[in-house]
């Protein structure tokens, strides 16, 4: 029996709408290299996380400013669209399964602690930019998953009704936004491109999946 659809959904962006992540972790280690903090792919994932001045305080150390972090910041995400440009593609089943909620009148979002450039890009890009009522990116909040408030502050564009957690979906690829998600008070489902099953399910991931088709099964 399919599942029973919910009042609203939020996506995550990178790694959730687009597979994108190792082009990331690609422009950082450039950025590492060239800012005197050489860090191999490893290492660069295990601080990846946070808001941008929190992951720079990570690979460059506490002294550096938040001045100084906004610059590197915009010069690493620069060069990710530079080099993702020629490769950006959407996860599998996505355009349907957008498709499909917007035939059914559930209001979607996306919310992102990447900034409002790389959505622009993304959104853009790939033409999808019309199926979410809200976009909201990195600039707009002060923490970084996975505290809920980037998810929570999509919510409050998508409705003014107090949502049960069945009926808030909230797709995430990363532990700390499965975590997000469930802390914004919904049912968080991991979308499989940077994390096994193993790792999201242990965070409270509802549902697994390879890419959207698989979702497509669960709802139709």
């Amino acid at each position: 029996m399919p599942l029973q659809l919910p009042k609203a959904v939020i996506f995550d962006m990178d790694g959730t709408l687009i597979n994108n992540y190792p082009f990331h972790l690609k422009a950082w280690q450039i950025i590492c290299e060239k800012y005197g903090a050489p860090r191999s792919i490893d290492e660069i994932i295990k601080d990846l996380h946070g808001t941008n001045f929190e992951v720079c305080q990570n690979f460059f150390g506490k002294d550096i400013t938040f001045e100084e972090s906004e610059r590197i910041g915009d010069e690493k995400e620069a060069l990710y669209r530079e080099i993702y440009r020629p490769h950006i593609a959407p996860v599998e089943g996505l355009i349907t399964l957008l498709q499909f909620f917007h035939n059914s009148g559930i209001p979607m979002a996306v919310g992102t602690m990447g900034n409002k450039a790389n959505a622009d890009f993304t959104l853009d890009t790939l033409g999808i930019r019309h199926f979410f009522k809200a976009v909201h990116t990195a600039e707009e909040v002060s923490k970084g998953k996975p505290d809920p408030e980037i998810f929570l502050t999509c919510l409050k564009s998508l409705t003014q009704e107090s949502l049960q957690t069945h009926e808030l979906w909230v797709f995430e690829d990363t532990s700390s936004g499965i975590t997000a998600g469930i802390n914004a008070g919904g049912t968080a489902f991991g979308i499989l491109t940077s994390k096994t099953e193993k790792d999201l399910s242990a965070c409270g991931a509802t549902h697994c999946a390879k890419n959207y088709e698989e979702i497509l099964k669960l709802v139709c």
